[in-house]
């Protein structure tokens, strides 16, 4: 019977609706086309479990190529925490007052930024595996954005041992040893290497803490951080390492003309955009919440807001404030406030803040790689008009998710697979450089050698 006028269900005006088997029907269309994307690279490239094979053989290389020569990885950890214990050191000499303020901070500022420098020269002189090289530097520039922390807060609650009080009143949840610290109680190689290992960046006098080790939940993030990682391997085994090696080829076929850049990289965008996006996802997963959360679990470490929703972020800068907490709150702590107590607008100190992180993203991509560009710098700067385009539109469209979408195209169906393309034509080149200079030297230096040992120099 016909009681009332009212609206179709997919009206404006009907009454909110649940629309949960759309959205399971959205997640079967998804399993099935991707799983027809698998079957894809099965058939054309076969089931390529040895390039996980030939990864780890890279790997062995890249810890036993050249004490330095031989074990460059090892050295470089071991030589950050020699860093480590520096720090220490100098900040006890500090609190003991053997060495003037001024000279003690002098020797922070070069022992703290040596860890950065001394590693990037070991990985660019003796690790050539790219990925082992990226894990140094990423060892690496951690301890120096801890050390920088460290420095910091140590030199605060120096200046002025109230300080540190503040900062218990602010903090909940000390254990009985945090309630009771003070400066310079707090330097000791315990308290140091608790710091290192835990999984902030921001140095304070005492952590949130938790009363005991859950060992059920150590399992549980280990089993999921083993998963992600294999998954993560899988991926780029089966799909993203074919698809550069057919990139490669092409690129040699066409001897890098420029012109084969602009026919192929459409194709070569759309073949690595999903792939790019569930290997960032899951590297998200298993590093931000496995990982950092079984490091918390084992330190006790109270404090686990590691990220926030940033997959709602209707506006870029959202994402970057939201994606990862312990380098937002360093950024922030450490050059934002900074930059704004020495006379910069919010804006100017944005931009300080964004050109910093430029910097460092392409150290992080462009040493290991041994090849200096400036594509992540570059990326990272082009964020800033992204930022005023979706604030804009946030403010004009309150709740609109057009921003969420330019947010997901630009990071995940853009930048990474645009990002992964750029850096190996860029590999490519670089090694092509250095085969053909090799090729032209090789005869002059064996003429050369022949000549010494009463050779003729024809070869």
């Amino acid at each position: 019977m016909h009681r009332q006028a009212s609206p179709s269900y997919l009206s404006d005006g009907a009454h909110p609706q649940n629309y949960r088997g759309m959205f399971n029907l959205l997640i079967i269309i998804l399993v099935i086309s991707n799983f027809r994307l698998l079957l894809d690279t099965v058939s054309k490239h076969g089931f390529i479990l040895d390039e996980l094979r030939f990864s780890l053989q890279g790997f062995s290389e890249g810890f036993s190529e050249a004490p330095l020569d031989n074990f460059p990885f090892i050295s470089g950890l071991l030589v950050v925490q020699l860093f480590v214990v520096f720090a220490y050191l100098i900040e006890k000499a500090l609190s003991k007052r053997w060495v003037s303020t001024w000279f003690g901070m002098l020797l922070h500022f070069i022992n703290t930024n040596a860890t950065l420098v001394v590693v990037i020269m070991i990985v660019w002189y003796h690790i050539q595996h790219p990925i082992v090289g990226a894990g140094l530097v990423m060892q690496a520039t951690i301890t120096w954005m801890k050390l920088i922390s460290y420095n910091h807060a140590n030199s605060d609650y120096r200046q002025n041992l109230a300080t540190h009080k503040a900062t218990l009143a602010l903090v909940k949840d000390l254990d009985e040893e945090g309630l009771q610290i003070s400066y310079p109680m707090n330097i000791t190689l315990k308290n140091i290497y608790y710091f290192w290992f835990a999984p902030t960046l921001t140095y304070q006098i005492a952590f949130p803490r938790t009363p005991y080790i859950r060992w059920g939940k150590v399992v549980t993030h280990t089993l999921h951080l083993f998963i992600s990682a294999t998954l993560v391997a899988f991926l780029a085994a089966q799909v993203v390492a074919p698809n550069l090696d057919l990139l490669i080829k092409d690129l040699e076929a066409n001897k890098g003309e420029f012109q084969l850049r602009y026919q192929v990289i459409a194709d070569y965008l759309l073949k690595l955009s999903i792939t790019s996006t569930y290997i960032w996802l899951l590297g998200f997963y298993g590093f931000f919440h496995c990982f950092m959360n079984l490091t918390a679990e084992l330190l006790r470490f109270g404090d686990r807001v590691f990220y926030q929703d940033w997959w709602n972020a209707r506006e870029v800068s959202a994402y970057w404030r939201l994606w990862n907490m312990p380098v937002h709150y360093w950024l922030v702590r450490h050059l934002y406030f900074p930059s704004v107590r020495v006379g910069l607008s919010k804006t100017g100190a944005t931009f300080v803040v964004f050109f910093f992180s430029a910097i460092l993203h392409e150290v992080l991509i462009s040493v290991p790689c041994h090849n200096l560009q400036i594509w992540s710098f570059l990326a990272m700067m082009g964020q800033l008009p992204l930022i005023f385009i979706t604030k804009m539109i946030d403010k004009r469209m309150p709740n609109s998710s057009v921003g969420n979408f330019i947010f997901w195209i630009s990071f995940c169906f853009i930048g990474q697979p645009m990002a992964m393309l750029l850096y190996t034509i860029d590999y490519w080149e670089h090694n092509q450089e250095m085969v053909e200079v090799i090729e032209e030297k090789t005869p002059k230096l064996l003429a050369t050698i022949a000549s010494i040992f009463g050779a003729s120099s024809k070869l």
